[in-house]
């Protein structure tokens, strides 16, 4: 088994592979295109290719998408494998200035294809940025806080018991989160629940779980037990014993701390350990990535999509109206935004049951589903309700 990152580059992911269908999901946008001819060169060990597509794709996209810094980091290492190591620290320093997600730069010291600039001034310098990060915080509701810039949203419980933390983001962003809680309260955490297993949210597990009590679905654990694979070629070790859950969460669950009931969903579509957390009384949601604002719908389980959408829909509707919702990385929102992303997640899925029922090719479903759902999406549940597996 292995992880595959997906929390940042899920979207592009998808508009990938149905392009590759046939679907003219490329031809919409050019960065695309370019992407995908980037990933057919790489895959072929055409770096010249390589190189230039990814770095025209980066430079094609539109600012601000959440898969900008992953196309950036592509050109980077496209371009240090070619010999243009001024090149590559420059896009490793852009994804790091537009601070989508900074934090995904770590990756490249356990990437081989930086391995002829990992000794240079430049290329260290741009690793130790995150030594003088500054997170933002600031307060949510009741006894909760939410800490932003460690790679993704992290949500602290802070009263008698010590800190709760709900995530962690990357490892190099440590020193600075414990700064950051550090100005709000004792720093020590006692307890800490990981929402999935990618690294921007779990990654200071094995440093915080030497202090704390480590909360997290199943998956989570059979997923840290194994390389983390960031990309091909980018692969992380195992994550150390300490690292490992101390109590696995594979049911709704409901945990006191500071004196208020947490409650503790299992959520899984996202990830195979996907965990949604409830504040009862500060009335805060931290849903970690199966609510990602900047998607206009959401992947649901693939064995159970229907009834994925069902647990959730009962679970923000068993919250308090004026709940502040925490996604994985955008800015809070509220039960009626994840609900609206719910209503259109079964619109399309049902356009495209409806298209399957008919005949209708791949293709085609996604003309039928134009000016209403992106094509991307259309071809993405296409392939989820007529290929075997996730």
């Amino acid at each position: 088994m292995t992880v595959r990152y997906v929390v940042a580059v899920g979207l592009l992911t998808v508009a990938y592979a149905v392009g590759g269908a046939g679907t003219g999901a490329q031809d919409a946008d050019a960065w695309r295109a370019r992407f995908g001819a980037g990933e057919q060169a790489r895959q072929a060990g055409d770096t010249e290719r390589y190189a230039t597509e990814m770095a025209a794709a980066a430079e094609a996209m539109p600012a601000g998408l959440l898969n900008r810094p992953f196309v950036q980091y592509h050109a980077a290492r496209a371009a240090a494998l070619v010999g243009r190591p001024d090149q590559a620290v420059a896009w490793l320093r852009t994804a790091w200035e537009e601070d989508i997600e900074s934090l995904m730069i770590s990756f490249a010291p356990y990437d081989s294809a930086f391995e002829s600039i990992a000794g240079s001034e430049a290329f260290a310098g741009v690793m130790g940025l995150a030594a003088d990060m500054t997170l933002a915080v600031r307060p949510l509701a009741g006894r909760v806080w939410l800490i932003q810039g460690a790679g993704s949203n992290v949500v602290a419980h802070i009263g008698d018991d010590g800190v709760l933390l709900v995530d962690t983001g990357y490892l190099p962003a440590l020193p600075s989160l414990r700064a950051a809680l550090g100005a709000l309260a004792e720093p020590t955490v006692t307890s800490l629940v990981i929402t999935h297993p990618h690294e921007d949210h779990m990654g200071a597990t094995p440093e915080l779980g030497r202090e704390a009590t480590v909360y997290a679905h199943p998956g989570t654990t059979a997923a840290m037990r194994e390389p983390y694979v960031f990309m091909e070629g980018v692969e992380m070790p195992p994550k150390p014993t300490r690292a490992i859950p101390d109590v696995e969460v594979a049911r709704d669950t409901t945990i006191v701390f500071n004196g208020e009931p947490i409650r503790l969903l299992p959520t899984v579509a996202h990830t195979p350990g996907d965990l949604s957390v409830y504040f009862t009384e500060s009335r805060v949601a931290h849903l970690g990535d199966t609510y990602l604002a900047a998607n206009p719908m959401m992947y649901p389980d693939p064995e159970d999509p229907d009834g994925f959408l069902d647990r959730l829909e009962a679970f923000i509707d068993s919250m308090d109206p004026t709940t502040i919702v925490v996604g994985g990385h955008e800015e809070p929102a509220d039960l009626d935004a994840v609900r609206a992303q719910i209503a259109e997640t079964r619109a399309c899925m049902a356009l495209v049951r409806d298209a399957i029922d008919d005949g209708l090719s791949i293709e085609a479903a996604t003309e039928r589903g134009a000016g209403r759902f992106p094509p991307q999406w259309v071809g993405f549940f296409y392939r989820r309700f007529t290929l075997p597996g996730p």
